[in-house]
């Protein structure tokens, strides 16, 4: 199936590529920068930004009628100057939020029924099993603008299932994202209590494709970590 990608020039996106493509997917990617990724089979890019509407539209129009989109997933995440999480963001604090809303709108007129998300834990319910302490640092630094993205992210994701009962949506809630191999997935379900600190950006990728491709975790929040 050809899945549409935001954030695909990313570190977790281009994993996200690599994994669809392995398992005989066609994948159209909407970057800002087209030259970020390289050429490969069954690789579409498209030039802009899914801030724009009129850009993800251009995404879903440009794919063969053959072969349309099926499925929208983001791994878009709050751009910082460095690897420090505490960094100054370089990106719109509403940056995911507004790209899903854009991109809901976007599938009601294409008749696209999933999208899956790429989240964090101590989102929504995840958050009362994140610790005091870790909820107190990102109340207070600017960690909390990726949270609060995050959120919204979720409600929109509700809030169009209420509307539209056939609409399936997953918000993989990811611990800390390390490199590294992938490995097993352990899943702690929707509040995540138990789960460890950190899980492998390959490992993540394998997880969003088996929600892409399954529906066991539709209109879940699945908190994991390796």
């Amino acid at each position: 199936m050809r899945i549409l990608l935001l954030g695909a020039n990313g570190r977790t996106g281009s994993l996200v590529i690599s994994e669809a493509l392995s398992r005989n997917h066609t994948v159209t990617a909407l970057v800002r920068r087209p030259e970020s990724l390289s050429a490969r089979p069954n690789l579409s890019v498209t030039t802009g930004t899914p801030l724009a509407q009129s850009d993800i539209s251009k995404a879903f129009v440009s794919t063969p009628k053959s072969d349309p989109i099926r499925v929208v997933v983001s791994t878009l995440n709050t751009g910082r100057t460095s690897d420090n999480p505490w960094a100054k963001t370089t990106a719109p604090d509403n940056l995911m939020a507004d790209s899903v809303r854009n991109a809901l709108t976007v599938m009601r007129e294409h008749g696209v029924k999933k999208m899956v998300v790429l989240g964090t834990k101590g989102v929504g319910s995840s958050r009362a099993n994140s610790g005091w302490l870790f909820n107190m640092i990102v109340d207070r630094s600017n960690l909390k603008i990726t949270f609060d993205d995050h959120f919204e992210v979720e409600k929109l994701l509700e809030s169009e299932s209420k509307k539209d009962a056939s609409f399936q949506w997953v918000d993989v809630r990811a611990t800390g994202l390390s490199d590294g191999e992938k490995k097993d997935v352990k899943e702690f379900g929707n509040e995540g209590k138990g789960v460890g600190w950190f899980i492998s950006r390959s490992s993540v990728a394998g997880f969003i494709l088996d929600a892409v491709e399954g529906s066991r975790w539709d209109r879940t929040t699945p908190v994991i970590s390796n």
